[in-house]
């Protein structure tokens, strides 16, 4: 897939330079900007050497995006104009990375150019961000929408390090339990076997150790490369929109780890949703957004037929109701948060419930994962154990 850099002309007829977008070829280009109603004008291929920073492809975590967020926030804030804000975040920057993404949004505002279109001309930026700042430089509110940004990642940046906390110690385990069996098959047993003559008949645990043991001795590249495109193929199956979609429903269907994964989409959905709707964008236009980053296709699926029913003019907790995706609660919430016109708050406060929710599911998840591994560690290394004694209980016996 090519990367085109498109002067394109918006809905109300004004020009947008510098507009990226990724397509097959020029046909499918033409008809990916139609959908998002827009008219090509230019284009042109970018060459990907571009984006290529000390020999690696040039990119921004969500926590450089959340501290560069943080920093121009402030100073918007103090009255620091956009230019020299950006001028003093690029001197004072130390990161390679980030140092280049703000020197090139520096160059594009000081041409004249909106920081939305700055932003628009390379493919670092979640379109969370670019649409918030357009919505603030349409409103005159740039500090207030950066600064709310900035918490917006702070938040996603803490909910990721939750997960990643939570399943480190699974993770090691796991690692563990594998080489230890590896090294009892690979080593130990093979030193236990020149015990065994040839003309003794062996327990049938014994015999599937060995043959094991052999296979893996005398074979492990065929392991190696036979693991390899297992995982490989999942990787690109996955990779695809029905395998993306075929993995989080069956992740959904998994008890405990499903209701996580729906919290997890709760957060994400009420959080980006209160941001959106405060920075002064209409609910179609932010659900337009919010679909993009719940990250279950499942629940991405529900949302999109929400935003129709929207359009035809039901109620966003009716809709949601009606689409079962997310916890009851969020429909609760979303309907007083109606009805009181107090939308945004009822928003943020479900999110800060339900952020309380997922560290609670992940502990529980990772107390309930921790014995489990445990048990088929131990149940493993026992079998061995009892497969190694076994044939040397009945050598003692025979010698008796």
């Amino acid at each position: 897939m090519q990367e085109y850099k498109c002067t394109v002309k918006q809905s109300d007829g004004k020009d947008l330079k510098g507009y990226l977008i990724k397509a097959d070829d020029e046909a499918d280009l033409v008809l990916k900007l139609k959908e998002k109603k827009l008219y090509l004008i230019t284009y042109k291929e970018v060459d990907e050497k571009n984006n290529i920073i000390g020999g690696k492809r040039l990119k921004l975590s969500m926590k450089d995006i959340a501290m560069l967020c943080r920093q121009l926030g402030a100073m918007l804030e103090a009255g620091v104009t956009l230019v020299k804000a950006l001028n003093i975040l690029y001197l004072q920057m130390d990161k390679k990375n980030i140092k280049e993404a703000i020197k090139r949004l520096y160059e594009s505002v000081q041409k004249g150019e909106q920081l939305s279109e700055a932003l628009r001309k390379d493919d670092l930026y979640p379109e969370l961000m670019i649409s918030m700042i357009e919505a603030g430089e349409a409103s005159g509110k740039m500090d207030n929408v950066v600064l709310k940004l900035a918490e917006h990642f702070e938040h996603d940046v803490k909910l990721r390090n939750k997960i990643k906390t939570a399943m480190t110690y699974p993770v090691i385990l796991s690692i563990l339990c594998i080489a230890v069996v590896l090294i009892l098959v690979a080593y130990v047993l093979p030193v236990f076997m020149t015990m065994f003559t040839a003309s003794m008949t062996l327990p049938l645990p014994t015999r599937i150790l060995m043959a094991f043991s052999n296979f893996l001795t005398g074979y492990w590249y065929l392991m190696i490369v036979v693991l390899g495109l297992i995982v490989f193929g999942l990787r690109a199956y996955i990779n695809t929109e029905d395998g993306k979609r075929s993995w989080h429903e069956f992740l959904l269907k998994i008890p405990n780890v499903g209701p996580t994964i729906t919290k997890i989409s709760a957060v994400r959905f009420t959080r980006t949703l209160s941001t959106l709707l405060s920075s002064g964008m209409t609910l179609l236009q932010s659900l337009e957004i919010v679909i993009k980053t719940v990250g279950n296709r499942i629940v991405m699926d529900g949302l999109a037929i929400t935003k129709e029913d929207i359009r035809k003019g039901l109620p966003l907790s009716q809709s949601l109701r009606k689409a079962d995706i997310l916890p009851p609660m969020v429909y609760s919430m979303i309907g007083i948060g109606e009805e009181s016109g107090t939308m945004e708050m009822m928003l943020e406060k479900t999110a800060e419930y339900y952020d309380d929710e997922v560290e609670n599911a992940i502990q529980k998840l990772v107390s309930m994962i921790e014995p489990i591994l445990i048990i088929i560690m131990g149940s493993v290394v026992g079998f061995i154990i009892i497969s190694i004694l076994l044939p040397v209980f009945e050598i003692y016996e025979s010698m008796g």
